[in-house]
């Protein structure tokens, strides 16, 4: 079930970025002119999951690490599944969303001290 990665390596600039209220960014970057299949592989890209490099050098695959298992767009990662179940005990418990970033703070140190401990 290897799937054959298909690298696309380009020089761009990067035109604009915005943050959003969900902490997610939206970046704007501008290529120079691309070879025919580059451009065509980038369309096929359109609206799918990918992942993104930037250095100010060539990468090669020995300086990527790709992970096995990628979210699909739309779908939330484990963490941000257990962050969005973590503040509707907060909200529901405290009726506060003001303090949640430190409530979430503290619980992820909670969670983390509770593991560690584990290990002695």
């Amino acid at each position: 079930m290897d799937k054959k990665m298909n690298i696309i390596q380009f020089s761009a600039q990067i035109e604009k970025c915005k943050a959003n209220k969900d902490r997610s960014i939206d970046v704007t970057i501008s290529t120079q002119e691309l070879t025919p299949e580059d451009t065509a592989n980038i369309f096929g890209y359109f609206e799918k999951q990918v992942w993104v490099a930037i250095a100010e050098t060539p990468l090669t695959k020995s300086d990527l690490n790709v992970p096995e298992k990628l979210v699909e767009k739309g779908q939330k990662t484990p963490s941000q599944r257990l962050r969005s179940r973590m503040f509707a005990y907060f909200a529901e418990t405290y009726g506060d969303k003001q303090n949640f970033e430190q409530f979430y703070e503290n619980a992820l140190e909670e969670i983390g001290q509770k593991y560690l401990s584990k290990l002695n």
